[in-house]
Protein backbone atom coordinates (compact mmCIF):
# COMPACT_ATOMS: atom_id res chain seq x y z
CA UNK A 1 0.00 0.00 0.00
CA UNK A 2 2.81 2.73 0.59
CA UNK A 3 4.27 1.87 -2.56
CA UNK A 4 0.74 2.68 -4.43
CA UNK A 5 0.60 5.82 -2.47
CA UNK A 6 4.23 6.72 -2.84
CA UNK A 7 4.18 6.42 -6.84
CA UNK A 8 0.79 8.09 -6.78
CA UNK A 9 2.53 11.50 -4.76
CA UNK A 10 5.42 11.44 -6.94
CA UNK A 11 2.88 10.99 -10.20
CA UNK A 12 0.95 14.35 -8.73
CA UNK A 13 4.30 15.94 -7.50
CA UNK A 14 5.34 15.75 -11.74
CA UNK A 15 1.94 16.64 -13.00
CA UNK A 16 2.27 19.95 -10.59
CA UNK A 17 5.71 20.88 -11.56
CA UNK A 18 4.77 20.63 -14.99
CA UNK A 19 1.82 22.46 -14.71
CA UNK A 20 3.32 25.73 -12.70
CA UNK A 21 6.42 25.67 -15.22
CA UNK A 22 3.76 25.69 -18.16
CA UNK A 23 1.32 28.39 -16.51
CA UNK A 24 4.62 31.04 -16.56
CA UNK A 25 5.77 30.90 -19.63
CA UNK A 26 5.14 33.68 -21.96
CA UNK A 27 3.44 33.53 -25.82
CA UNK A 28 5.29 35.97 -28.17
CA UNK A 29 1.99 38.40 -28.14
CA UNK A 30 2.50 38.42 -24.03
CA UNK A 31 6.18 39.76 -24.92
CA UNK A 32 4.78 42.14 -27.04
CA UNK A 33 2.41 43.47 -24.06
CA UNK A 34 5.13 43.20 -21.82
CA UNK A 35 7.58 45.13 -23.62
CA UNK A 36 4.90 47.80 -24.30
CA UNK A 37 3.67 48.10 -20.74
CA UNK A 38 8.10 48.79 -20.15
CA UNK A 39 8.20 45.20 -18.11
CA UNK A 40 10.57 43.57 -19.38
CA UNK A 41 14.38 44.71 -18.48
CA UNK A 42 16.51 46.65 -20.93
CA UNK A 43 13.32 47.73 -23.09
CA UNK A 44 11.61 50.65 -22.81
CA UNK A 45 7.21 51.02 -22.97
CA UNK A 46 5.23 53.25 -24.80
CA UNK A 47 6.23 56.02 -26.99
CA UNK A 48 10.19 55.73 -26.68
CA UNK A 49 9.67 51.69 -27.35
CA UNK A 50 8.01 52.86 -30.70
CA UNK A 51 10.86 54.99 -31.23
CA UNK A 52 13.51 52.59 -30.96
CA UNK A 53 11.87 49.71 -33.10
CA UNK A 54 11.38 52.53 -35.95
CA UNK A 55 14.97 53.39 -35.66
CA UNK A 56 15.90 49.88 -35.47
CA UNK A 57 17.67 50.48 -32.08
CA UNK A 58 15.02 47.73 -30.85
CA UNK A 59 14.16 45.13 -32.97
CA UNK A 60 11.72 41.89 -32.11
CA UNK A 61 14.40 39.41 -31.21
CA UNK A 62 15.52 41.83 -28.67
CA UNK A 63 11.68 41.82 -26.95
CA UNK A 64 11.76 38.05 -27.49
CA UNK A 65 15.71 37.67 -25.93
CA UNK A 66 14.42 40.34 -22.91
CA UNK A 67 11.19 37.76 -22.25
CA UNK A 68 13.15 34.58 -22.17
CA UNK A 69 11.83 33.16 -24.88
CA UNK A 70 13.94 31.50 -28.14
CA UNK A 71 14.44 33.73 -30.62
CA UNK A 72 13.26 32.96 -33.99
CA UNK A 73 12.48 35.34 -37.10
CA UNK A 74 8.66 34.30 -37.23
CA UNK A 75 8.16 35.22 -33.52
CA UNK A 76 10.04 38.61 -33.82
CA UNK A 77 8.48 39.36 -36.80
CA UNK A 78 5.17 38.82 -35.28
CA UNK A 79 6.26 41.04 -31.83
CA UNK A 80 7.69 43.90 -34.26
CA UNK A 81 4.11 43.75 -35.83
CA UNK A 82 1.62 43.85 -32.76
CA UNK A 83 3.64 46.48 -31.79
CA UNK A 84 3.40 48.62 -34.81
CA UNK A 85 -0.21 48.11 -34.99
CA UNK A 86 -0.51 49.50 -31.42
CA UNK A 87 1.19 52.65 -33.01
CA UNK A 88 -1.72 53.44 -35.74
Amino acid sequence: MKLITRTVSAIAFSATLLASTSAFALTPFQAAGQAYRGQLDGISGYGTLQGQLRSGNVTGENILEAAGLEVNSYDANFVESVLRDRDD
